[in-house]
């Protein structure tokens, strides 16, 4: 199962970077194959949206999940999770208690995963996604 990973980049924010590495190595323990879209997107050198959003859409139209962690200033998973939702691909939430969760993200969202730590973030992600068949 291919599973698409939308979040703010991590730009010198220390638990973004950590979380951008913990979500694929979740994702792939368990069987699954990650495509995390900040890190794909740089990887690349694609720096204006004209140039990374047909790469985007092209990864997340084939995804059979899409995974949002939420920020407070979350703008491209915002996009990621309207097309995902218009395609029908199931989309799972992850953000902190008493995050602010915009009502159209929160309707569009399949599974909602509220976590207080990272590691907590990862066990309750993996238990998820251990329930999936591949």
């Amino acid at each position: 199962m291919k599973v698409f990973i939308g979040m703010k980049v991590p730009r010198a924010d220390e638990e973004l970077r950590l979380a951008a590495d913990l979500l694929p190595a979740s994702v792939k323990s368990t069987g699954h194959q990650p495509f995390l879209a900040t890190d794909e997107i740089a990887s690349r050198g694609l720096t204006n949206p004209k140039d990374f959003m047909p790469f985007v859409w092209e990864h997340l139209r084939s995804a059979d999940l899409v995974i949002i962690l939420n920020h407070p200033d979350l703008r491209g998973g915002l996009i990621e999770a309207g097309m995902a939702y218009a395609w029908d691909i199931p989309i799972w939430l992850c953000h902190k208690p008493g995050e602010r969760v915009s009502s159209s993200m929160r309707g569009c969202t399949d599974v909602t995963i509220e976590y207080e730590t990272l590691d907590d973030l990862r066990d309750k992600l993996s238990s998820q996604l251990k329930g999936l068949t591949q």
